[in-house]
């Protein structure tokens, strides 16, 4: 009697769980669509540190994106090693991303446009959708994830699409980015807290979040950085590296296998 008494209690709290979830992306969605259309601010494309560094216009922001695609490149390495599964090929879609933003990012900084920034967002889209696949799959089922990683990417790429043809238009909207890139920021944290498995992998998606806020914040003090520096490193330089660093650490590997043996 008490262990069916603890299973209902216990059913009952995983669907408070999975409403506490969806009104958080209820409440995120509401929000963003009742903002006014966000158009591109132009000043985005002006970096503090635009120096040419041999032989590279904007250098030192271009050169600092070898960081994503090493990143990129040893998450393959390492999930190579993985077995062959639907998880394997979600880890692997989400390095490879990685490794295309370092690409894309790179040829945004050397020739900063609205046209080159979509090749920027494209791959960081995708690989904000499938991280958050990869944790559905592994907090709820792998069908789960599965069946969230289409749509996810592809409201990821639509994102970008709608954004560029607006702006191209003349009534840019970044809203449905907005969206799609900083969601997953309170989702991923959210589904690993209300959702708790007992393996010492959550300890990569810490260190993975903690980079990505990190480096946001230098990228938001960019020219403080480069002054403060004299002019020797910028806040947005910075931000390249200590991302990639943090993505660098994320063992989706040792995730994988350790989730094998639960």
């Amino acid at each position: 009697m008490l262990k069916f008494v603890a299973e209902v209690i216990s059913c009952k709290a995983y669907h408070l769980r999975i409403a506490c979830l969806a009104g958080v992306i209820l409440a995120a969605v509401c929000i963003v669509a009742n903002l006014t259309a966000i158009p591109q601010d132009l000043s985005y494309h002006s970096f503090s540190d635009a120096k040419m560094r041999w032989g590279i216009e904007n250098g030192s922001n271009v050169i600092s994106n070898v960081s994503f695609i090493i990143a990129g490149l040893v998450g393959l390495i390492r999930t190579k090693y993985c077995p062959l599964s639907q998880m394997t090929f979600m880890w692997r879609f989400f390095f490879c991303s990685i490794a295309f933003v370092g690409l894309g990012s790179a040829y945004y900084h050397w020739q900063p446009s609205n046209n080159t920034l979509f090749w920027d967002r494209l791959p960081m889209t995708v690989g904000f959708a499938s991280l958050t696949a990869c944790v559905c799959a592994q907090r709820f089922s792998v069908r789960v994830g599965g069946l969230v990683f289409g749509p996810l990417v592809l409201s990821g790429v639509y994102s970008v699409l709608y954004w560029l043809i607006t702006e191209q238009a003349g009534a840019g909207d970044l809203r449905p980015y907005v969206l799609v890139q900083y969601l997953p920021i309170l989702l991923v944290p959210l589904i690993i807290i209300l959702f708790p498995k007992k393996f010492e992998g959550d300890q990569y998606y810490w260190i993975l979040l903690s980079s990505y806020i990190i480096a946001k914040g230098f990228e938001m003090q960019d020219n403080q950085i480069f002054e403060m520096t004299h002019h020797v490193i910028s806040g947005h330089t910075l931000k390249h590296l200590i991302a990639g660093v943090g993505i660098l650490m994320f063992r989706a590997d040792r995730i994988e296998n350790e989730m094998l043996w639960k």
